[in-house]
This record gives structure tokens, C-alpha cells and sequence, in this order.
């Protein structure tokens, strides 16, 4: 197994406290106080991972953390006081020593290894934990700052990285990481507020020493006209990966929110004056990603307002036929995120459509407790628990789609058609096609999309392949249907439909 974060993965983010541990209590979801999850439980529950189809991890920062502030703990371990140290409370001696070294991290990763599935540290430079500057020197830290570049971030005193003991600090101390503790990948948290010569001296130094070492970099801008700002980072400081949100954004906008295709995902390539879509700014010869199969997709995350399945549920609420379309509209979110160019991540618990939501008081709910209530002896939902195994059971098998498609994890994107309510595209690899066909609407197709297959654009092997019907839908193996050379689909309400060989 190479270590390093390819697109041949499914990334899985866990919050460590709110995952499982020997001694984890599942307390109120607005509780502010550590839960007791730890790597000891994740190592437990890597079996639930594997069969779910997940080849990579990441894991929120393992740092020695405060203790309170308030009446809130760290237990997302994002308040370090300590960078060189475990904070003991993420070790319950189960699986792994209780020794707070950067090396019991190292055993984490190699039982983790040991299972196939690879290992995503999340890492800080920008910020100490609250009250934690006397751990430091004092000419460490901005003052003052905006809140943008320089200055503090949520009131977490800053450290300055245009002073060059800062810079020499955390390089050496992210190199102690990758020696000691084994690090092969690096989710680097709240990118855009550290000054830019951070990354020169981390491109120089540990790109250079460590080139196997993959940094994906948390750039929170999520917009269509912010990816010039997201392309600083992947272009000029030569990140291997930043994560999508302008993606993000727009698949929440178009499924669930019901917004146009053609202006949120695809433009329909009718005239050169129509206005780009997320997926046009793929090209690199007109200022657009470096290489956009490299970028980490997501439905959501810890930060982002509300989980996937609680903006379904707010569009499509109640039970009966509310829960029925909520369910639609999440299904059909992940099919897009499984088949779309990408490595993907998803957030713990979105498996099983767990819902949470930002609220006044915090962040809390958006990291509730997974719910292994849930979780039968054979790692599925059980039976009783309808909502959650349906969902569950579409996202295995789009996982295992996807890992068992080469078009899916590599292959060239090709829109065939878009428009407000449908979008058609082909994904094509060495030898390998899978066409998906997405409905957004609220009614079923009443008559087959006919899609053409364009020779001055697919190549004519791959119009072969799919005219002499060797194209089959995923779940039913029905054959695609093929007249006078043109696909013809036709797919249901807020559904997504995929052809593969």
C-alpha cells in the first residue's frame, strides 16, 4: 500500500472525542465538554471503516490541547498549548500505549496501515489554544491583527510567521511528525490566515526532504468567483490538494436548493459567451485548477453550518413524504460526489444521513456523537433503523463502484448535455466509460433524454463501446438504451442514473 493520498481513495473525516473509546460517553449534543473518543477507538472500529470501503482517514489534531476555557473543553483538540506532545486524553490504553511521545502516534498509523487504510494528520501553525501564550515567546505572536492574514482567528493568539523562529519552530516540529509519528499525509487547518512565507520555507524544506509526504491544505473559500483565491495555494505554494468547497457549495445549491444546472455545474457549450459553471474552471489553460482531479471533494464537514442531511431536511421536512424526498436529495448528492472527478471525504456519520446543525451556542451539534447505537455485530445498520441503512447501503455501493471503475477515479470529464434540470456527462479512462445522468427535477423524465455522442470530441473507441451496448446501469444491469447512434436515458425525480462497463 503506497501511504499517500491518491485518487484511488475515500477519505473519511472523524473527529476523534465524538468517535468511539472504551470510556466515551454519548452526551447532549450541545455539550461543549470532552465525550472520551480516542485512536484507541478508532483502531477498534477499523472493521466498520474497511467494510464500508474506506482507504483513508483523517483524524482531527492529536496536540497537547488546554484543558478548560469556560465551560468548554478542547474536544476537538484544534486549542493546542503543547505541539510536541499526544494530549492524553486521546489514549485510553486499549490498543496503543499511554505514552503522550509523537511515536505512540506512529503505532496508530501502523495498526492503521496494517488494515489497509492510510492515515490523514490534521495539523496547526497558525494559532496556540487560548491562555497558551506563556508557553511561548511572547515575540511570537501577532498583535492587534484584522483577523485576515495577521491577526487572530476566533480571539486564538496568532503566531507570526514572518518572524523566522516561528518559521524554524514548526517546520522542525512538522519534520519531528513525519519521523516520529510516521506522517504521510497533512490536513493543514485555517491555510489562508498564515503569512504566505510559511509556505515557501514548507515547499523548500519539507517538500524537498519529504516528497512523499502530501499536503492537503484547508482553504475556506467557497464560492464560484473564489477560485482565483483557492489557486494561490494549489499553483504558486504547490499544494498536492486543497479541499473543493466552491464544489461543495454548488452541489448543496443545485440538489438541494434546486438551483440550475447549467450555471452551477456545467455550461451547456452552445455559444463561447455562456456563463462557467464549477465544473468549466477544471481547465488549466484559462486560469483554472492545476489539476482538479487532485481536489478533495465534500458533501460537509465540521464547519460548514448545517450536515447534508440537515439541509435536506430543512428544504424537506416531516415525516412521510418529507423524509422520502430529503432521502431523494441526499442520495442523489452523493451519487454526484461518488462519480464526479475528485478524491472524495466524507464526513463521519453522513453514511448514515446524522444531521447537525451550527447554532448560536457553538458548533457542537454539527459534531454529535456517531451514533453506534445504530450499528449492528455485522457493521451495517440494523434493520429497525430504515433511514440510516438506506443511506448506508447506497453510499457502500457507490464506494464500491467507484473503487471498482477506473473512469470513476481517473478518468476525463465530458459533458453531454446540460440544462437547467438535467445534467449528462461521460467519464472516460484508458479503457474504461461510465456515463451518469443526473435529473434534478421533481418529476420523472416523461420522454428519454437522447444524448449525442459528439466524434470531434469522444474519442470514436469510446463511441464504440457504448453504441455496441456495453454500457449497463449499476444497480439493475440493464443495458443502456441506443438509437441511431445516440444514448437514450431516461431517469427519475431527483435521481441519478450510471452506466458502466
Amino acid at each position: 500500500m503506497n501511504p499517500r493520498i491518491s485518487q484511488d481513495d475515500i477519505i473519511y473525516f472523524i473527529i476523534t472525542d465524538r468517535f468511539f473509546g472504551s470510556n466515551k460517553k454519548n452526551a447532549d449534543p450541545s455539550d461543549k465538554l470532552i465525550h472520551g473518543g480516542t485512536l484507541d477507538g478508532i483502531v477498534e472500529k477499523i472493521g466498520y471503516l474497511s467494510d464500508l470501503g474506506i482507504t483513508a482517514i483523517w483524524v482531527t489534531p492529536v496536540y497537547k490541547n488546554i484543558e478548560h476555557i469556560g465551560d468548554a473543553e478542547p474536544y476537538h483538540y484544534y486549542w493546542p498549548q503543547n505541539f510536541e506532545k499526544l494530549d492524553s486524553r486521546l489514549l485510553d490504553g486499549t490498543f496503543l500505549p499511554q505514552n503522550t511521545e509523537m511515536e505512540t502516534f506512529g503505532k496508530f498509523v501502523d495498526k492503521c496501515h496494517e488494515k489497509n487504510i492510510k492515515v490523514v494528520l490534521d495539523m496547526v501553525v497558525n494559532h496556540a489554544g487560548y491562555e497558551s501564550q506563556d508557553n511561548f515567546d511572547t515575540s511570537w505572536f501577532n498583535r492587534g491583527g484584522t483577523g485576515d492574514i495577521k491577526g487572530e482567528l476566533a480571539g486564538l493568539p496568532d503566531f507570526n510567521h514572518d518572524n523566522p523562529d516561528v518559521l524554524h519552530y514548526f517546520i522542525n516540529n512538522i519534520e519531528d511528525w513525519i519521523k516520529k509519528g510516521k506522517i504521510t499525509n497533512i490536513r493543514m487547518d485555517t491555510v489562508k490566515h498564515v503569512e504566505p512565507k510559511f509556505w515557501h520555507y514548507f515547499k523548500a524544506q519539507i517538500r524537498g526532504q519529504y516528497p512523499d509526504v502530501s499536503l492537503i491544505g484547508e482553504v475556506l473559500f467557497e464560492g464560484l468567483d473564489d477560485i482565483g483565491k483557492l489557486l494561490e495555494y494549489q499553483n504558486y505554494h504547490d499544494f498536492d490538494s486543497i479541499f473543493d468547497f466552491p464544489l461543495c457549495t454548488a452541489l448543496r445549491s443545485a440538489f438541494i436548493y434546486d438551483g440550475s444546472l447549467r450555471t452551477l455545474l456545467a455550461r451547456p457549450r452552445l455559444s463561447d459567451n455562456e456563463p462557467p459553471g464549477i465544473l468549466d474552471e477544471d481547465n488549466s489553460f484559462k486560469n483554472g485548477y492545476r489539476n482538479a482531479n487532485k481536489l478533495v471533494t465534500l458533501l460537509d464537514n465540521h464547519d460548514l453550518g448545517q450536515r447534508i442531511m440537515s439541509h435536506a431536511r430543512s428544504k424537506h421536512p416531516g415525516t412521510g413524504e418529507g423524509l422520502n424526498w430529503a432521502k431523494r436529495v441526499m442520495k442523489l448528492c452523493l451519487g454526484a460526489l461518488f462519480t464526479m472527478r475528485g478524491i472524495p471525504q466524507l464526513y463521519y456519520g453522513t453514511e448514515l444521513g446524522l444531521e447537525g446543525w451550527k447554532t448560536e451556542n457553538g458548533d457542537q451539534d454539527m459534531r454529535r456523537d456517531f451514533p453506534w447505537q445504530v450499528i449492528g455485530s455485522n457493521n451495517r445498520p440494523k434493520q429497525q433503523f430504515s433511514k440510516e441503512k438506506e443511506i448506508y447501503e447506497w453510499t457502500k455501493g457507490l464506494i464500491n463502484l467507484r473503487k471498482d471503475k477506473p473512469s470513476l477515479r481517473y478518468g476525463t470529464t465530458i459533458t453531454l448535455w446540460s440544462d437547467d434540470l438535467v445534467y449528462a456527462f461521460l467519464r472516460i479512462s484508458t479503457d474504461d466509460v461510465s456515463l451518469i445522468v443526473i435529473n434534478n427535477g421533481y418529476l420523472n423524465m416523461p420522454f428519454p433524454l437522447r444524448l449525442m455522442l459528439n466524434n470531434q470530441v469522444i474519442p470514436k473507441a469510446v463511441i464504440d463501446r457504448i453504441t455496441s451496448g456495453q454500457l449497463k446501469h449499476w444497480i439493475t444491469g440493464q443495458p443502456l438504451g441506443i438509437s441511431n447512434g445516440m444514448a437514450e436515458v431516461t431517469v427519475d425525480s431527483k435521481s441519478i442514473d450510471i452506466y458502466v462497463q
